[in-house]
This record gives C-alpha cells, structure tokens and sequence, in this order.
C-alpha cells in the first residue's frame, strides 16, 4: 500500500517572491499549461521548467476578480493589484477559441519615481512650470509613457497648490495628496471615455490635466480646447518620433480644420517629449532614450503652422537652437559614447538609421 500525497503549487506565493526579488523585468506572462515567462532587458526568458496548469492559476486569478470564470467568457479582464512595493497591471484572457486561459502582468513601482531618476534632462522640470497648455509624452508601448507622466504629476503635486485630475485606463500609479488636490478617474468605471472624463473635468475646477491617451477625434479637440483655456494638459500618444506625435494629433481633424487646429496647437504646446527604453550595454536593465521639441517660449511654433515648413522641425531639434530640443539620435550616439548602450542596440532603437549611423562613425 503506497501513500501518495500530492503537492498543491502555491502560484501566487511564487509570483509574490519573483515580484520582489529584485530581478529587471518590466512583465510576467502567464499561460495556461506552459511554464512562466518574463520579459527581461533583453526580451522574454523562461522562468523555471514547470506548466503553470489551470489549477494553480485559479487561486491568482480569483483573487484579482471574484467572478472571473464568468466575465471573462464576454472580454478580457484589466485590474490592478497592490503588493507591498509594487502595483501589478494584470490583464486576464481567453486564448486558442476559447480552451486556455492566460495572464499578463505588468510591474511598476507602487510609488511614482522621481523624475531626476527617469533619465530625462532636469530641464524637463521648466515644462511643469507652465500654468496653461499641452505636454505630449509619446512613445511606442512598453516605452514608459505612464511612468513618466507619474512623475510629472508628482513633481506638480510636490510643488503647486493645484488641482490635478487624471483620466486612465486602467490607474496605474495611486497618487497621494501633498500640496495638489488628486482626482484621478478610471474608464470605464468612474467615466465612461477619455473624451468623456475630460470634457466633465473641465466642469470640475481643474489647474491640471492628465488624459491617458489620445485616440480619437473628440478627446484631441478637447485636449487642445483645455490647453487654449488655461489648463496644463498632460498626454500620452502612440508615435514613433516626437515629429509624428504633432502629426498624428492633428490627423484626428477633417483637412479643412487643420490650419485652424495647427495653429492652435502651435499657440499651446509647451512640448514634445518621445522616449523609447533601450537595454543596458550589459543587458541588466533599460536605459531610457528620448526626443524632445520644446516650444514653451513659441520657439517650434512657425513649424507647426506651416505645413511648408514642418520638415524643417527635424533641422530645428538637430541644431539645438535652444540648447533643449534635442533629436533622438543625438541622445542614442551620446548614450553609446558613454558606454550606457551598445551600437547595435541603438541602431534597432533608431528610426534613421543611416542618420546614426553617421553620428557614430564620425561623418556627420
């Protein structure tokens, strides 16, 4: 007669431990009958041999929704989770017609970090001071949009009484009161849109804006509306250069509106930030490389209005005039002359590529 006990896995004592083992990794992906994965510097990397199976998830995933067996047979599930130093953006699914379940987590520090440790110039701090008009922070996803946004917002409630109201999807980092009143409203929970949340906070009596994401028509026509009234909007968008975040948002209105909204736009925007996260030369982190157009003294403005002249936007950040713009390549060269990065990184982070190559073998 044989005894045979069988060992229950404990996934979340697991996913609890590899949180805060102090490894670089931005994710976690979990799928049902495969083993664990997390996203490291250098890209995604097994971790540990054994099938995560629908059995160990359920503890998981019952504690991140109740009912999660039944809402997640209509659509996927976003929700936050709260660990001592982290906040986990966990994202539940139905995968392969509906026979597996999988999860994704994304990990970000529960408290927004300083925004001298970003890895932006200080100077950034000189856009926060603005009491009226629009900062785009842009970039691909998983470039470390929200973090930064976190720390502007931050750095504003450190320093100004202010009322600071934010629209997400999800809330990603919880904000606590120091000199600002924080109002900061979830889609689809507390509002139903980005464009909804925006137009119902400007009855709200806000100094400061933060939209998620401008995706739409409406949410860019308000956005720039508060940015003309004596708001400071804050925003992320999906670009590939600080250039095409300008392009894009006006792209959001019919041709015939485009001068009237170009102007607008050029008469608000305080700047452009686009970052993009690069691997460390060693591949033991992400080192943040960014792209800047500042306009807080109108210095971009004629660029903006005249269509004739936006490509001439690229000459005005590789100049320098202002000693603040600055192209994205400059920034990647610079970061492979001190050893922060490798070339061959640089050159996959790079959107000219024969442009930095240049920069990095002298003949420009």
């Amino acid at each position: 007669m044989s005894n045979d006990f069988s060992v229950t896995r404990d996934l979340l004592d697991e996913l609890i431990t590899l949180v805060n083992s102090g490894q670089s990794f931005s994710d976690i992906h979990l799928e049902q009958d495969m083993p664990i994965m997390v996203k490291t510097p250098r890209g995604w990397r097994q971790y540990g041999d054994e099938p995560v199976t629908l059995e160990d998830m359920a503890p998981v995933l019952k504690s991140i929704d109740e009912d999660w067996e039944d809402k997640i047979i209509d659509s996927a599930i976003d929700r936050p989770f709260d660990l001592t130093e982290y906040r986990l953006r966990c994202n539940v699914f139905r995968m392969s017609s509906g026979a597996k379940v999988a999860l994704s987590i994304r990990r970000l520090p529960l408290h927004p970090i300083p925004l001298d440790r970003t890895g932006l110039p200080q100077y950034v701090k000189t856009m926060l001071d603005a009491n009226r008009g629009i900062i785009l922070v842009t970039g691909p996803t998983g470039s470390g949009k929200t973090t930064t946004i976190a720390s502007m917002l931050d750095q504003i409630n450190a320093s100004r009484s202010a009322h600071i109201i934010t629209i997400e999807e999800p809330i990603e980092y919880q904000l606590q009161r120091k000199q600002a009143i924080i109002s900061q409203k979830e889609v689809p929970t507390d509002t139903a849109s980005f464009f909804s949340g925006l137009r119902e906070a400007l009855r709200q009596k806000p100094d400061v804006l933060m939209v998620g994401e401008i995706r739409d028509f409406d949410t860019a026509d308000t956005v720039l509306h508060a940015g003309e009234s004596g708001h400071l909007v804050l925003a992320t968008m999906h670009t590939n250069s600080a250039m095409s975040a300008i392009t894009k948002l006006l792209g959001f209105f019919p041709a015939e509106q485009r001068e009237q909204r170009a102007a607008a736009l050029a008469n608000s925007l305080i700047g452009v930030i686009f970052q993009s996260l690069v691997p460390s030369e060693q591949g033991e982190e992400m080192v943040l490389a960014h792209e800047m157009i500042f306009n807080n003294n109108h210095q971009a403005a004629s660029y903006i209005t005249d269509p004739s002249k936006f490509h001439l936007l690229a000459d005005f950040m590789r100049r320098k005039e202002d000693n603040m713009s600055r192209s994205l390549n400059e920034v990647l060269a610079q970061l492979v002359g001190k050893k922060a990065i490798s070339a061959k990184d640089a050159m996959r982070a790079t959107y000219n590529r024969l442009e930095l190559h240049e920069l990095l073998t002298g003949k420009r």
